[in-house]
């Protein structure tokens, strides 16, 4: 027996700067690796790419928002998101602006994706937020960035 796949199904991938292989180096994402797995993702048919947000983390993690900026320039196909984006960390206001501008300049291709985190208490002790905090600044940010209208098409 075949299950019917839901009509409007996508499928993504969560990845661009992450090492795969085993290695003892350190490893610096470059421009390529990033180029080379938006193309891979975008030329195997697959719906959208996705990516992390971490602060302090085991491996090094670019900034979510420059490397969805730049996998908008490598496809103009790919939607493009972040699983998640660890709001409580930061301010909204710079947030909504910059996600906006990133939705507007990939012709609305961007999906943001937000949550509390936590999972990594190092994450909050580097960005100095208090983990008790995150949801209390999760509720108020999503408020902020709706006044100032980000989520308005």
């Amino acid at each position: 027996m075949t299950l019917p796949l839901a009509e409007g199904l996508t499928l993504g991938v969560q990845t661009i700067h992450r090492r795969t292989e085993p290695s003892t180096e350190r490893w610096i994402p470059s421009l390529e690796d990033g180029r080379d797995v938006v193309e891979l993702v975008d030329r195997l048919g697959f719906d959208s790419i996705w990516v992390g947000d971490h602060l302090a983390f085991a491996i090094p993690m670019l900034d979510p928002v420059v490397q969805l900026a730049q996998a908008a320039v490598f496809s103009t196909r790919l939607k493009f998101g972040t699983a998640v984006f660890l709001q409580p960390l930061r301010h909204p206001g710079p947030t909504a602006k910059q996600i906006a501008t990133l939705d507007l300049l990939s012709s609305g291709r961007f999906i943001f994706g937000l949550g509390v985190g936590g999972e990594f208490e190092s994450d909050f002790s580097v960005a100095g937020v208090p983990i008790t905090e995150r949801g209390s600044r999760l509720a108020e940010s999503i408020e902020v960035m709706r006044k100032l209208g980000v989520d308005k098409g």
